[in-house]
């Protein structure tokens, strides 16, 4: 499934810990913004690990999951749009 990871954090220090967490599992679409493709387990260590680093009354952290049928429906303006995320295996 692909989930869509986006935060506001209000210290520097905690925020790149954050970004740099979520740059080991997805891709990052803007500043605060990432899109990762994992299994729910996965996702839940993910959040878990998030929640270790920031501060739930400064900070703001949201996991919005994305099924096949829904990122198909996406609608975008602009220059942005939905990645397609493909398996692949480096050898």
């Amino acid at each position: 499934m692909i989930y869509m990871f986006c935060y506001d954090i209000a210290h520097p220090k905690r925020l790149g810990r954050v970004a740099r967490i979520l740059k080991n599992f997805g891709l990052r679409i803007q500043k605060s913004f990432f899109q990762c493709e994992m299994e729910k387990q996965r996702m839940e260590k993910l959040v878990k690990a998030i929640l270790r680093e920031i501060n739930i009354k400064a900070d703001s952290f949201y996991v919005y999951p994305l099924c096949t049928d829904c990122s198909s429906k996406a609608v975008t303006e602009g220059a942005g749009y939905l990645l397609k995320l493909e398996r692949f295996e480096i050898l």
